[in-house]
């Protein structure tokens, strides 16, 4: 029984702590997939948006695992921001922040990127790849996805 109060108290600092640790990202890209791994080429687990929020849960490298929801996956780090976005009324970013982080440059890019020509990104952006079609890639190219 002092086992069993001890472990409950344990887990309600532990889910205490983690909301108390949470913290709100928004989409800052047209559109993506959060990802079951932290790569490119891991399968899809759930869409998003622009200004969508998530909840961070932890960083790898340049990839941040974050939940919508009840679902968890892996966003690229440069996708997200911790600045809230106002689809409808004031924007809480000035528009060309908007823009660059609509190309997913984050805040280390923007100053190289201020002057681009976004002509090649808009043209690729245009395209889209189904699922199947990408898992069929990835099978073919013999591409692994690390456990």
């Amino acid at each position: 029984m002092n086992f069993m109060k001890k472990f409950l108290s344990a887990a309600a600092v532990m889910l205490l702590s983690a909301a108390v640790f949470a913290e709100t990202y928004y989409v800052s890209v047209k559109s993506s997939n959060l990802k079951a791994k932290p790569s490119g080429v891991a399968k899809n687990v759930a869409g998003v948006s622009y200004g969508d929020p998530v909840t961070w849960v932890k960083e790898e490298g340049s990839w941040t695992l974050v939940s919508k929801g009840s679902t968890q996956g892996w966003i690229s780090t440069n996708a997200l921001t911790k600045r809230k976005i106002v689809t409808t009324g004031k924007v809480s970013t000035d528009a060309k922040e908007i823009a660059l982080a609509g190309k997913g440059f984050g805040e280390g890019l923007e100053a190289d990127a201020e002057n681009g020509n976004y002509a090649a990104v808009n043209a690729v952006e245009k395209n889209s790849v189904s699922e199947s079609s990408n898992e069929s890639f990835k099978t073919q190219g013999g591409l692994k996805v690390s456990e």
